[in-house]
């Protein structure tokens, strides 16, 4: 098989705004768009052992398609996250693409924004790009989405005052990063790309779980290579799990300051501690903390029961999109 590739006369920007692809240039030919917090990290370490599969190794995330680098989407100024607001900025990424079959991006905001990262891929890639999504328990993965920003010192309030919050935050246009319920919504954001590419995979972290080998198989016989070429899918990667001393912001110890400025609580309560007024690294990530002494709190079973119900008609929803069960989703 050979890489789509799509060309145009000239990188120049269109009548519309929108800049063309270019003669020469490298567009994936296959994305996992996520959910977020649901294994796409493993993924892409374990898709970038293939030889046929070229990712890019200057960052798992691409975030071109999805549109968050135009500045529209609020993202607190300590959080660093690399994004790609032009074709040059994203072709960067592929330079050191080596002729490998399938060219992949790996970018959770293009589940997230999907009504427009969708769209774009259409305009850049066409669609026939593969298409591969891979979902978690939508009330585990909002708590997992939840802890990770606790513990990259982005989230100030306990589970259930950013829960309480998230219709302002959507109000006022916050990142995804900052949606962890809004961010479990399926149904409605698959369909944009079920309706508009040839070829989608949807997959479950509980299959990737269960049977990791397995599972990396389908997707390589989804890319149309070498199924049997060995694999390591024994690590796990960006696992979940907050260290003691932030046991007190689960605790609400914060709550009372509900719509002040994440600026302003950083600058207070993360910058004079850690010494740092931002992250260090790209995608907000803090230095890292050391995996032997951070745990994973159980979530208040008030606060499960809640989510469970209030995620039901999201699960009925697809359920009737992928045409199977998933009571195991559900409580025993």
């Amino acid at each position: 098989m050979t890489r789509t590739t799509k060309t145009a006369s000239s990188g120049a920007t269109g009548r519309t705004g929108v800049e063309t692809a270019g003669a020469g240039q490298v567009w994936p030919n296959f994305l996992v768009i996520g959910a977020p917090k649901s294994g796409t990290t493993s993924l892409y370490h374990y898709l970038s052992q293939h030889p046929d599969v070229f990712l890019s190794k200057v960052r798992k995330e691409g975030r071109f398609f999805s549109g968050v680098g135009d500045g529209s989407v609020y993202w607190p100024d300590f959080y660093h996250f690399d994004t790609a607001p032009d074709v040059s900025d994203y072709q960067a990424l592929f330079a050191d693409h080596d002729g490998q079959a399938r060219i992949g991006d790996v970018s959770p905001d293009y589940y997230a924004y999907a009504s427009i990262a969708a769209r774009r891929v259409v305009t850049y890639c066409g669609n026939e790009t593969r298409i591969i999504a891979i979902l978690r328990n939508p009330v585990d993965r909002t708590y997992s989405h939840y802890l990770q920003n606790v513990r990259r010192d982005a989230e100030f309030y306990s589970f259930e005052q950013a829960l309480a919050d998230e219709p302002r935050r959507i109000a006022a246009n916050w990142g995804f990063q900052w949606l962890y319920a809004d961010t479990g919504r399926y149904a409605d954001r698959l369909r944009q790309y079920r309706d508009r590419f040839d070829s989608m995979l949807i997959l479950l972290q509980d299959e990737l779980d269960q049977d990791g080998p397995g599972t990396v198989r389908r997707i390589f016989e989804f890319l149309g290579i070498d199924a049997e070429v060995p694999v390591t899918v024994e690590q796990r990667y960006n696992t979940g799990g907050i260290p003691r001393s932030k046991m007190s912001i689960l605790d609400g110890a914060h709550d009372h300051r509900v719509g002040e400025s994440f600026e302003t609580l950083h600058a207070e309560l993360v910058a004079p501690v850690s010494g740092v007024s931002g992250a260090t690294s790209a995608d907000g990530v803090y230095p890292p903390i050391d995996d032997s002494k951070v745990s994973i709190p159980p979530m208040a079973e008030a606060t499960r029961a809640s989510l469970q119900a209030r995620f039901e008609p999201e699960i009925v929803a697809l359920e009737d999109l992928l045409g199977r069960s998933l009571d195991l989703w559900r409580p025993a």
